[in-house]
């Protein structure tokens, strides 16, 4: 969903936006060009006479992870009074590859048992996908694997690409894709 933008602005407020959701990072003229979809601008500035800090990007995903760098800062006690930063990712993809399969043993043995709950998907969505794909926000990760090199095909049927489509509802505001693998044999 789009961000709700505030309109007005008083002192130590935050603006987030891009310049299509928001009239008042559109009218600051930001340069956010160079930032591609995913990057993102703090900056602290003067609008209408008060002092705010805006984060602006190009897309809602872009001021996701300006949102928690800017967290980041507040939680880290880092000064926030005249911030000017800017980032872009410098690679494309940022995955993260699950060894699981599709009875939630993890492949390499050593890492308990899968988060993916196959048995109860797509009905039952944990809340811990929820705060899984948060967390890997935070951090600018955009893709999961869910399977592995030794993947089962029985995820390629109709019954289990519902159980996919249903993690990847999840992620999707989150700005994370899923991945499935082809078995590594094949």
């Amino acid at each position: 969903q789009p961000l709700t933008i505030a309109t007005s602005v008083s002192d130590g407020a935050v603006v987030i936006g891009t310049p299509g959701s928001s009239p008042l990072v559109a009218g600051l003229n930001l340069p956010l060009t160079k930032l591609g979809r995913e990057g993102y601008l703090i900056r602290s500035v003067s609008l209408n006479g008060q002092a705010v800090t805006v984060i602006a990007a190009n897309s809602d995903i872009g001021v996701l992870y300006g949102s928690f760098a800017f967290l980041r800062l507040i939680q880290t006690r880092q000064p926030i009074a005249r911030l000017d930063i800017s980032s872009a990712p410098r690679l494309k993809l940022r995955m993260l590859n699950h060894w699981d399969n599709l009875n939630r043993h993890v492949e390499r043995g050593y890492a308990g048992w899968s988060i993916w709950d196959w048995q109860k998907l797509p009905g039952y969505k944990d809340p811990r996908y929820t705060d899984y794909a948060r967390a890997n926000a935070s951090i600018g990760i955009n893709g999961v694997v869910l399977t592995n090199v030794n993947a089962n095909a029985e995820v390629l049927k109709p019954e289990w690409l519902l159980k996919v489509r249903a993690l990847a509802e999840v992620f999707r505001p989150y700005g994370i894709k899923v991945y499935l693998t082809a078995r590594f044999s094949a």
